[in-house]
């Protein structure tokens, strides 16, 4: 299962650059070779319903990207134990250098090969951004979407290569 919890959260973290690397040509400079660190006040394991539930001022760490949450819940298949989905929930804050992501929820499913980031979603290149009342990334597509929502328009900055205040 570790293997497989490497690339589900891996692919949760990729989703920091995806809408602003489709503006700005920037490179992720990611690899997911690398070993992952996950620190918390406390761990639930539930095999019984495929969990396991990280709680309390969790780190998850994966070379340069970073996932800050209250929990992370992995959700696995009981038979294969292959990720159906990663959830990271209240006060999520994914980081790589100068892009910063954050949220209340992020979640990550596998199958699809998607990331939603809801809950006043916000991803932070620098001085540029996008947020909305939903962001969804697409993995395999490099394809993003984010959504307003009711009185909640989308908002976005983009600096001209180079002018970056």
């Amino acid at each position: 299962m570790r293997n497989k919890a490497v690339l589900a959260l891996a692919a949760l973290a990729i989703f920091v650059a995806g809408p602003i690397h489709a503006q700005t040509g920037a490179g992720l400079g990611y690899s997911n070779d690398q070993p992952i660190q996950i620190k918390s006040d406390r761990l639930e394991g539930d095999d019984s319903r495929g969990l396991v539930t990280f709680l309390g001022n969790v780190m998850a760490t994966q070379g340069p990207i970073s996932i800050y949450a209250e929990k992370l819940i992995i959700v696995y298949t009981p038979k294969g134990r292959e990720i159906d989905r990663v959830e990271a929930e209240q006060g999520v804050r994914i980081v790589q250098g100068d892009r910063v992501a954050t949220g209340q929820k992020a979640v990550f499913y596998n199958r699809e090969g998607k990331v939603v980031l809801t809950g006043s979603p916000r991803v932070n290149d620098g001085a540029d951004f996008v947020e909305g009342e939903e962001i969804t990334v697409f993995l395999n597509e490099e394809k993003s979407i984010v959504k307003g929502g009711g009185s909640s328009r989308v908002n976005a900055i983009f600096h001209p290569q180079g002018k970056k205040p």
